[in-house]
């Protein structure tokens, strides 16, 4: 992607094509840079090192310009850990300083090198951060203050389109986001980009800074008020549901969600409205001054029945909790006194919150044998209607289990976290020998497992805190090259930065059908 192309719609400032030149002057600097390097690990090629320097023009342009992004993300630093910059430096920089870019190319290459892992004061790390300091230092203070970037911010927030247009930006374009965003694409749709895998990127994935989202960065820039704030951030709970058009015209509809039964005002302004009465549309919804907005893409289901929407319906309620609890506050009470009672019933069965077994057969038989306790203690008619609903053949639900999962002879731990369920763990007996090494000597195998943990987008900072809480958290340190690092708060910024969305509101995953 062209720098100028990271560029905000029409919105290009006087100093735009100033900056696409210095991108060009920063690239042919980082690779005299690298051959300087003490080591292979950072070296990248020509296209992803113009990359880079693309986003290091962009972060000095924010900073320069007080465009607002990079103040944002050290504003919720200092909310979340009492500093801007956690584990590269405790102070506060100003303007564009060396620790500054030294943060920012230590969260940024491992979105550009996959599987790195990087201590903060690498020294290759540092010698561009150096470098990369005093060009952009001697050349971005000449510029003007005002930026297309800065002009797009500003327009008005009046409508919820308004706001969506600076997150598409935002989180497919702006330096913070670009990267991530790509990676995200790869990872979840093959590499293409579509407005529903692009919506859900804005709306609801955590990315790597500190783990903030893209609202949350875009709603602590922008000149709005605080409840403003609170209502962008809550986009990640989009109110998706089957929805039936109760009124239609160019400004608004009247939709009811079949879900939960509610009414909701959706804001459009289109002339002619591409929508009929009666029709029923599946999508998501966020709210925006007092009004609702159609998020992402939209299916119209003209040709359905009552019968196949119905379906629809009860399928959301059965298989789609997690979404359901969003809008439906009497489903969500009734979901979360369930999932109570059911994780006080296995605590009472294994006796403890942390079950390890040797291999995964032996974790599945006693899932079972669990499973038949719970299901023998239930009263016989409530197991014969459940039965009778759901076309129970064995007479209890059957759990299908991954073969990877069956196959594991390295242990297998189940989790029993209140407020998710279970969690299960592979690979478990790498992850307690790597634990009780304190650090030292650990093996290729116990490293992975550090900071698999991590990566694995299932296991919730309660799993980690239990186990670290019992064998000690420094192989977690040192998987992370953090040993150096004095900061009593480095595991909350591990956990947040890789975890983000488990420090959003979180719904229990169960049926209630």
């Amino acid at each position: 992607m062209r720098y100028l192309d990271c560029q905000p719609g029409s919105y290009v400032g006087d100093s735009d094509a100033t900056l696409s030149r210095y991108v060009k002057e920063l690239t042919r600097l980082l690779e005299r840079t690298q051959r300087e390097f003490a080591y292979d690990t950072l070296r990248l090629r020509r296209r992803p090192l113009q990359e880079l320097a693309g986003i290091l023009v962009d972060f000095a342009g924010d900073v320069h310009g007080d465009v607002g992004l990079w103040k944002t993300y050290e504003q919720y630093n200092v909310e979340f850990f009492g500093v801007p910059l956690p584990l590269t430096t405790p102070e506060r920089p100003q303007g564009i300083h060396e620790e500054r870019i030294r943060h920012l190319l230590w969260v940024l290459y491992p979105q550009a090198i996959a599987g790195l892992t990087l201590a903060p004061d690498h020294r290759d790390l540092q010698r561009m951060a150096a470098a990369s300091a005093r060009f952009l230092n001697e050349t971005i203070p000449d510029l003007r203050k005002e930026s297309g970037v800065k002009e797009f911010l500003s327009m008005p927030n009046e409508f919820g389109w308004d706001v969506k247009r600076k997150l598409v930006w935002l989180g497919t374009k702006s330096y913070l986001f670009r990267l991530p965003y790509r990676n995200y694409i790869a990872d979840h749709n093959n590499g293409e980009e579509d407005i529903s895998a692009t919506d859900d990127f804005i709306c609801q994935e955590c990315a790597c800074w500190s783990g903030l989202g893209v609202i949350d960065i875009l709603a602590g820039t922008l000149e709005i008020s605080e409840s403003e704030r609170r209502e962008l951030r809550s986009w990640y709970e989009r109110h998706v549901a089957p929805y039936r058009l109760l009124s239609v015209n160019a400004e608004t509809l009247e939709a009811l969600n079949l879900v939960s039964n509610e009414r909701y005002t959706i804001r459009i302004h289109m002339d002619p409205p591409p929508f009929k009465v009666g029709q029923v549309v599946f999508g998501g919804l966020t709210p925006w001054r007092g009004e609702w907005y159609w998020s992402g893409q939209q299916q119209v289901w003209s040709s359905m029945t009552q019968a196949d929407v119905e379906e629809v319906v009860q399928a959301m309620r059965r298989r789609h909790s997690q979404i359901v609890c969003r809008y439906w506050k009497d489903y969500e009470r009734q979901v979360r006194e369930r999932a109570a009672r059911i994780h006080e019933t296995m605590l009472a069965y294994h006796k403890t919150d942390l079950a390890v077994y040797p291999d995964g057969l032996s974790m599945a038989a006693d899932l079972q044998r669990e499973m038949k306790s719970m299901w023998d203690a239930a009263p016989p008619g409530a197991v014969e209607e459940v039965v009778k609903r759901h076309g129970l053949t064995r007479g209890r639900p059957d759990v299908p289990l991954p073969d990877d999962l069956l196959n594991c002879k390295n242990g297998v731990a189940v989790f029993l976290n209140r407020g998710e369920g279970q969690e299960i763990v592979r690979q478990y007996n790498d992850i307690v020998s790597g634990l009780k090494k304190q650090g030292e000597g650990l093996t290729e195998n116990e490293t992975a497992a550090m900071t698999g943990i991590f990566l694995d987008r299932v296991l919730s900072p309660a799993f980690i805190r239990r186990v670290a809480g019992e064998y000690g958290s420094e192989s977690i340190k040192a998987a992370f090259h953090l040993r150096k690092c004095s900061e009593d708060f480095w595991l909350e910024y591990l956990l947040r930065s890789h975890k983000g969305c488990f420090y959003r509101k979180r719904y229990p995953s169960l049926s209630l059908v």
